[in-house]
């Protein structure tokens, strides 16, 4: 029952998903265990872990214990400590399937794919019907980049009747970045239809749609997605500003770059895309300046192909025409 934490690194986003229990013994009733699993079920994390660190001291080799005390800490953003426990689950039981699976999310939290992605292999070893492990799994091959690899993964886990918004939301991101952006629609609808409110959902859906030119529906679905945390939106405000300069939206899309470009202010694509905002918004000498700092940007990280489109962009402004990016 390990609420995993997963971290998009394009977004800011946090997304919660619910992993599977390790079950209850006989005898539970009288040792303390239920008694935590219930605290845990009710988020009082912190109480979970006191009634856990009594029910430990007499039980220091029940490795579903520590496991759940593990779940607990990692809830509260305690990877370190967390990783500890599960180290000591699997010591006290190497057997125990959840242990592996539950460490391999807190090990991609702390950014230690190779490690994660050993414990889902040896999980999937374990149990090659557990969906929760493609599902894990899927998010290392996202987080490497290997699209084909997480959607593949993603797919098992819902043809083995794996069923959450976060799951639909991850599926819909690599739809899109697999380059079958009809199956994304599908994906992101469900995402959203089993919250409204899903971030990762809200997110991908404003992506998709961004890829599909509708621009409209970006600017909504990101609009959502900013609402439910602010401070941990900063790539949306930037991709809201490029979808509202598609749309002419000169002034919304300004304000965004604006928040964009202070918060990342060493990416060229934020001058990039705000020198359009500029321009449309008609302060040319703004816009000539944000492409000059873009430029220098992309040229001192060796991206020459943006620096070629930045300076084709500069040579149109100098012209009179639209800096198209």
């Amino acid at each position: 029952m390990h609420c995993r934490l997963f971290v998009l690194s394009l977004s800011g986003a946090t997304v919660l998903a619910v992993a599977a229990p390790a079950f209850a013994q006989q005898g539970d009733a009288t040792d303390g265990y239920t008694r935590a699993r219930a605290l845990f079920s009710a988020h009082q994390y912190r109480d979970s872990i006191g009634a856990l660190d009594e029910y430990i001291q007499a039980h220091p080799a029940d490795a579903r214990a520590l496991a759940l005390r593990g779940d607990s800490k990692a809830n509260l953003g305690d990877n370190g400590e967390a990783l500890k426990d599960y180290d000591a689950a699997l010591q006290a039981d190497p057997q125990y399937q959840y242990g592996y699976v539950t460490r391999c999310e807190t090990r991609l939290q702390v950014d230690d794919q190779s490690g994660a992605l050993a414990d889902c292999e040896m999980a999937l070893k374990l149990n090659s019907s557990d969906p929760q492990a493609y599902e894990d799994r899927g998010d290392i091959h996202f987080a490497r980049q290997a699209y084909d690899l997480a959607l593949a993964d993603y797919d098992k886990a819902v043809s083995l009747g794996r069923s959450n918004p976060y799951l639909f939301a991850a599926r819909c991101d690599s739809d899109r970045l697999n380059g079958k952006l009809d199956l994304g629609e599908a994906d992101c609808e469900k995402s959203l239809s089993l919250d409204p409110k899903n971030r990762r959902g809200l997110w991908a859906s404003g992506r998709l749609a961004l890829a599909e030119k509708r621009y409209n529906d970006a600017v909504s679905a990101l609009t959502a997605y900013i609402a439910e945390k602010p401070e941990s939106s900063d790539t949306a405000y930037y991709f809201r500003g490029l979808a509202n300069n598609r749309l002419k939206n000169y002034g919304s899309a300004l304000a965004d770059l604006n928040t964009y470009v202070k918060r990342a202010p060493d990416d060229g694509d934020g001058y990039k895309e705000r020198a359009v905002a500029l321009y449309g918004s008609g302060d040319k000498k703004a816009a000539a300046g944000d492409l000059s700092t873009a430029k220098l940007s992309y040229t001192k990280a060796g991206d020459q192909t943006q620096a070629a489109r930045v300076a084709a962009m500069i040579d149109a402004l100098s012209a009179g025409r639209d800096p198209t990016p």
